[in-house]
């Protein structure tokens, strides 16, 4: 398994910066952010920003793992439906110009009006019309558990296994279970449902304060990585391991509010992120 970084935690510093630091404290991969704003506006997705970057991160001795792409499929609107599928080809095209083989992608947020069920129908049917696109560029779509909709087993597994394409596959995240509200024995649960369909894997840990979900640096919390390794292994995974440190809150809100700017906060998700590998490392080496 390659030890890496989901590049938006880090996004704070330029793509460059980010590479180098990855390399520095031991992972060889990474998942590339597409947010607004992030690394400091340093990646250029133009043609011949593409063929920079493919250099760049060949340079650098680091690979990447994944692009992070964003869909929400919990409409039925034509239009809508067409808007998401378009950004799906985008990432896809993306991706392959990167020789990236994965593309993360989520299902959506609630919409008021509709029920669960309806919604999580309306993702598969956008799915089943996604993994078309992917299918042209024989990339894998990775559906995260995000958000408060498509955050547990039973609905990862059934979205994957109804649109029934090994271009749908499932970005296993250990943290957002229980950020959604499940309990860590769930948590443990759907990581043996979602396993074997892992395609990524974004590692998160956590404690609970004042009953809310904090994130800390891997190793630092509640969960048992060696467990979850065995799982994963079990499973048959061999896929990247991506570590994910958002202690200090949501990287694409920071980004908007400017706080990155502090150092207090740059030092905190640096060192954290550095001991989460160091962590993880120490794992897979005994």
């Amino acid at each position: 398994m390659k030890l890496g970084v989901v590049s938006l935690s880090l996004g704070f510093m330029d793509f460059p910066e980010t590479l180098r630091f990855v390399g520095e404290i031991g992972g060889k991969t990474l998942e590339i952010s597409t947010a607004d704003g992030v690394h400091s506006g340093s990646l250029d997705f133009s043609d011949q920003g593409r063929r920079a970057l493919r250099e760049l991160v060949k340079s650098e001795g680091v690979s990447l793992t994944s692009v992070a792409g964003y869909s929400d499929f919990t409409l039925a609107d034509g239009v809508e439906v067409n808007k998401q599928l378009e950004g799906i080809r985008w990432y896809c095209q993306l991706a392959a110009d990167l020789n990236v083989k994965i593309v993360r992608v989520m299902g959506g947020n609630p919409k008021e009006g509709l029920s669960k069920d309806e919604m999580v129908d309306n993702i598969i049917s956008g799915f089943k019309r996604a993994v078309e696109i992917a299918t042209e560029f024989d990339v894998i779509l990775a559906l995260e558990n995000h958000g408060m909709l498509v955050n547990d087993g039973p609905t990862l597994v059934r979205i994957v296994e109804e649109v029934g394409s090994p271009y749908l596959r499932i970005t296993m995240d250990t943290g957002n279970f229980c950020w959604a509200g499940n309990s860590v024995d769930a948590a443990y649960e759907y990581f043996k449902q979602v396993s074997p369909y892992a395609a990524n894997v974004h590692l998160k840990d956590f404690v609970y304060d004042n009953n809310e979900v904090k994130f800390v640096p891997l190793g630092e919390g509640l969960l048992d990585f060696k467990r979850i390794f065995k799982t994963l292994e079990d499973a048959g995974y061999t896929g990247s391991i991506l570590c994910e440190y958002e202690g200090v809150g949501d990287p694409r809100v920071l980004i908007k509010e400017g706080v990155f700017t502090q150092e207090e906060i740059v030092t905190d998700i640096k060192n954290a992120t550095r001991r989460s590998l160091e962590f993880l490392q120490s794992i897979l080496e005994g």
